[in-house]
């Protein structure tokens, strides 16, 4: 009997012995596995810190485009107003003409010189009629890339509010 009480003690050792082997292994494999984790999770935070430093500076770059367009649309402005101004003063210069025109044909006079100043004014009327028209379809274009740059802007710092930081 005292054989087989030995017997029984050694095989419950031996089982202690391989359980705390297996508790052993499966520590290890644990922290192995964290260790693991931790580094891609570093790997990760280091990735995130690149991406944002890179979306800042897209953003500080859409920032200074969407400044200069902004000039560009004031300079049209101001050019579209200098244009309207020159439209109007030559308008008025054309119905003086006119005018003057009028008045030589009542006397019978032929107002050459006038005829050749009036086709003068009407091509100088066309041409910032022109001018007008092309800086109206620039403005409306440099206004819908505007809009788009605001768009995008405003994307980006809708999405730009999540950060993960690392513990």
């Amino acid at each position: 009997m005292l054989q087989l009480t030995d017997d029984l003690m050694s095989v419950k050792v031996a089982g202690l012995v391989v359980g705390g082997l297996i508790v052993a292994a499966v520590l290890y494999k644990c922290r192995r596995a964290k260790a693991d984790l931790q580094r891609k999770f570093e790997l990760l935070q280091i990735e995130i810190q690149k991406k944002e430093k890179e979306q800042d500076d897209m953003v500080t770059t859409l920032k200074a485009v969407k400044t200069e367009v902004e000039e560009q649309v004031d300079q049209l402005r101001r050019e579209l107003e200098e244009v309207e101004t020159n439209r109007e003063e030559n308008k008025k210069k054309l119905q003086t003409v006119e005018r003057k025109i009028k008045e030589k044909e009542m006397t019978f006079d032929k107002p050459e010189n006038l005829l050749r100043e009036k086709e003068n004014l009407l091509r100088v009327q066309w041409q910032l009629d022109e001018k007008k028209k092309n800086y109206e379809r620039q403005k409306l274009n440099i206004e819908k890339l505007l809009e788009s740059l605001e768009n995008q802007l405003s994307r980006i710092n809708r999405k730009g509010g999540v950060r993960i930081c690392m513990y």
